[in-house]
């Protein structure tokens, strides 16, 4: 409970401050839309402030549906294959729902040749039947799926910030420009338009 006061009052903080330091593009980068907020333009601000807001939570709930599927896989395969579910690593269940029992499994490895890879009789699962091994390997597969989608967000919020400071530099670099002059140009064997801008 105190770590989430203490992150929501630096949020809130952040969020309510108006540092005239901070450049608009570092704000953003920080929080996406504080920088195009402290440039006057509130509607690029709501913008990526909505698309933050989203990304976070669909962040949080594709991790937390990943951890919910998870602890059901593991329970399945408690009842339905005697695992023991306690220290395992992912390594431990991708095998279990790949091979009817431990046997079948240490036999295939001893003939790959990967004595790494083999577990003692205290790992051991036997599946009840080949349709539940099948139906534990579909929710696991499902929890990583929704675990990866978790992993894609965050990209996607990274990307927010990014493009979020990169409009706010632009903004504020627009602010700059006193006049644009487009002149044109003439001369014996060239014609063009010549662009000033003056800051």
């Amino acid at each position: 409970m105190f770590k989430k006061t203490i992150i929501a009052l630096t949020f809130s903080g952040i969020l309510l401050s108006e540092t005239p330091g901070i450049h608009p593009a570092v704000r953003s980068a920080i929080l996406p839309g504080w920088g195009e907020t402290a440039l006057g333009n509130k509607k690029r601000a709501k913008i990526f402030t909505l698309t933050e807001v989203t990304l976070w939570t669909a962040c949080l709930g594709a991790y937390t549906f990943s951890y919910h599927q998870a602890l059901e896989y593991e329970s399945f395969a408690g009842e339905h294959a005697g695992v023991d579910v306690n220290g395992k690593n992912h390594k431990y269940w991708v095998d279990i729902g790949n091979y009817i029992d431990l046997e079948h499994h240490n036999a295939e490895h001893l003939r790959w040749r990967i004595m790494d890879e083999l577990y003692d009789q205290g790992d051991a699962w036997v599946w009840d039947s080949a349709s539940n091994m099948k139906k534990f390997e579909a929710m696991r597969i499902n929890s990583d799926l929704l675990a990866k989608r978790g992993m894609d967000i965050l990209v996607a919020v990274a990307v927010n910030h990014i493009i979020s400071a990169i409009d706010a530099l632009y903004l504020s670099r627009l602010e700059k420009i006193e006049s644009v002059a487009v002149l044109p140009m003439f001369g014996k064997n060239s014609h063009g338009l010549k662009l000033q801008i003056y800051f």
